[in-house]
């Protein structure tokens, strides 16, 4: 399981903000000496920079002459925001609308190749049986890229939506996901939705396919098992959560091959012989 309080996507936008603050303070007076040169009009002359200057003065003129009410009124509105900032979330952009979705089931860790292939032709089945979905594409597994390290117990199925014309009136994207998602209840699978992008976004900067996780560190697998579900029946609780997963620890499968000097010496062979034929056999 793995959190994330401020996303790489807020992350990125703060520092653009912060290049954009120096710069104005740096680059943008030397450009405007160097650009801005000639024989220029006062401001006067601009109606627009007149018409404004009439509103704002008369404006500042009653702000001087009311000093103390002025500040009065500002330190109002600056305590009454205040509780406001303090609700605010890290991420002021909200989401955008892909115009599909991306569902991505999980698995036992251990099932066959066959199962999972029985699972994904029902899952397509039954999702390309709603109205609002025109294209249903899904894969189990990872993809011929060293990019894509999926496990065979994970799903990841495509959805195209048609317009939102031609939905059932009064029908939301949240409705559509409530109800594909009621339809996808398999025993065994662990539902997730989301869209393409973002899901794309979030398995590259955090490495985990949603938006909210948590994630424990550990050395011991059968310790960060058992606080993995501690967290879980904590987290159960919350309001709003609708979907909690915690992702199977099965740890590394290896095979140890110990090569029997004295056999292979009978018949003239080297190690680097039997190597060479046992990583043939693997990657058969």
């Amino acid at each position: 399981m793995e959190g994330k309080l401020f996303s790489p996507l807020a992350w990125t936008k703060t520092f653009i903000l912060l290049v954009d603050a120096f710069l104005a303070i740096t680059l943008t007076p030397v450009l405007i000496a160097l650009l801005l040169r000639g024989k220029f009009k006062p401001e006067s002359a601009n109606p627009i920079t007149r018409f404004l200057e009439n509103l704002y003065t008369p404006v500042l003129k009653l702000c001087l002459k009311w000093r103390k009410t002025t500040l009065a009124i500002m330190l109002a509105a600056l305590a009454i925001s205040v509780p406001m900032m303090m609700r605010l979330g890290s991420e002021f952009m909200p989401p955008l609308d892909e115009g599909s979705l991306l569902f991505m089931p999980v698995t036992l860790p251990d099932v066959s190749n066959s199962e999972v292939k029985r699972l994904l032709q029902v899952q397509d089945k039954i999702i390309a049986g709603v109205p609002e979905v025109s294209h249903v594409l899904g894969k189990a597994g990872r993809a011929s890229t060293a990019t894509d390290n999926s496990p065979i117990s994970m799903i990841e199925t495509i959805i195209l939506l048609k317009p939102k014309s031609e939905w059932r009136p009064g029908l939301t994207k949240n409705d559509l996901i409530a109800e594909l998602n009621a339809k996808l209840q398999i025993p065994g699978v662990v539902n997730g939705w989301t869209q393409p992008i973002i899901n794309r976004i979030n398995m590259l900067s955090t490495g985990i396919r949603t938006d909210v996780g948590l994630k424990v560190y550990g050395q011991n697998l059968d310790t960060i098992f058992s606080l993995s579900q501690q967290l879980k029946r904590q987290l159960e609780s919350i309001p709003g959560v609708q979907d909690l997963y915690v992702e199977p620890i099965t740890g590394g499968k290896y095979i140890d091959i110990v090569v029997k000097r004295d056999e292979i010496g009978r018949y003239g062979l080297a190690v680097d012989d039997v190597n060479m034929l046992v990583e043939s056999a693997l990657a058969a």
